[in-house]
């Protein structure tokens, strides 16, 4: 069978279910409510849509510049031939669910408004929140150093776990300071830049604060699983009684 977990990193993974931000089930159903359109610009429209979950009656609103009804249905509904996530440039609540849990919540809070920003083409907006992601993160960390760069190494040092490579990539955000932001340096940090240094935070993130606990839960298991067979009663890692096993006749 095909690998499909990518579906749970999506808002709507297609025009009737979707990843919902407020009960935090995946693949649910979900209904339209009456869409509104309004003038983004002179020269520019915008339509708002409203979404309500099925399981908790929650609504979350969407916005695009882009024709995503599908004029097939005599109500609101989204077209099914587009990726939907895709054609939406932000989302209250934002979809706080693609980013662990088990992240800080000021970490998946900047990370979301960056990824917001890229999508809207707002790139101060998106290099200052990942920018600071980046300081929540080293700062929670306890990395030390005079520098940036020094304060990356020491990060890198602190969990040799993760591969060095993702850090040399977040210690380039240090080009992204205020002092950058003008026509001579700013061509080369496009959206792609940003996309691939929020990405490579994320991963290190994952490595520092998901990968351990779900290591942990893993272990855990395994322990409860083997503590639980037939008479066997374990104390730490040592059978206190050895596991039954079937001999022939």
């Amino acid at each position: 069978m095909t690998d499909q977990s990518n579906l749970d990193l999506k808002y709507f993974i297609d025009d009737t279910v979707y990843n919902c931000p407020f009960c935090n089930r995946r693949n649910v159903k979900y209904a339209y409510l009456p869409k509104s359109d309004f003038n983004w610009a002179s020269d520019k429209d915008c339509t708002i849509w409203r979404i309500k979950c099925t399981s908790c009656g929650k609504i979350s609103m969407h916005l695009t510049h882009v024709e995503l009804q599908d004029e097939s249905y005599g109500n609101a509904h989204f077209r099914t031939d587009v990726d939907i996530d895709s054609l939406i440039f932000y989302s209250v609540p934002s979809s706080f669910f693609v980013v662990d849990i088990r992240i800080p919540k000021i970490i998946r809070e900047l990370i979301t408004e960056a990824a917001g920003c890229i999508k809207m083409n707002y790139m101060t907006g998106a290099s200052a929140c990942t920018r600071k992601a980046i300081y929540e993160l080293l700062t929670r960390e306890g990395a030390e150093g005079s520098s940036y760069d020094e304060r990356i190494k020491n990060l890198e040092n602190t969990h040799p776990e993760v591969d060095p490579e993702l850090f040399e990539v977040l210690a380039h955000i240090k080009d992204m300071t205020s002092d950058k932001v003008h026509e001579q340096s700013w061509d080369k940090w496009n959206s792609d830049c940003l996309t691939l240094i929020l990405e490579t935070l994320k991963t290190v993130l994952h490595e520092i604060y998901v990968v351990p606990d779900e290591k942990a839960a893993r272990k855990k298991n395994i322990k409860d699983l083997r503590a639980r067979m037939s008479g066997t009663v374990f104390k730490g890692d040592e059978p206190k009684q050895a596991i039954p096993t079937e001999t022939s006749d």
